[in-house]
């Protein structure tokens, strides 16, 4: 019973990467948004999403959910305003795109 306990672990470990690398292959560059982007709130996803289509990038639906499209509209408004184009929320693009945004005040 051990033997097949383990046997059904380890096949299980093994499933859970290639579920995950199954998920991802519709992206077009190959690879997941790190997880700092996807676990970002939905409602900030969405307004930077309502934000690009305004600012005349297409990331696709204002779902609030960050996939490919949504890092492809981020990485075109990163090149044209002089940000690092990393296809990320991060820190900088928060700071253009959200007029006020201070994380260092939070606490």
């Amino acid at each position: 019973m051990k033997k097949f306990l383990g046997a059904l672990v380890l096949s299980a470990m093994l499933a859970v990467p290639l579920t995950v690398v199954a998920a991802g292959a519709d992206n077009t560059t190959g690879s997941l948004p790190p997880a700092v982007d996807q676990l970002l709130a939905r409602d900030m996803v969405q307004q930077a999403q309502q934000y690009l289509k305004t600012a005349g990038f297409n990331p696709g639906r204002t779902d609030g959910i960050f996939d490919a499209q949504t890092s492809g509209a981020v990485r075109q408004y990163q090149a044209a305003n002089g940000i690092p184009a990393s296809g990320l929320l991060d820190e900088p693009t928060r700071i253009v795109m959200f007029h006020g945004f201070d994380s260092a005040g939070e606490d």
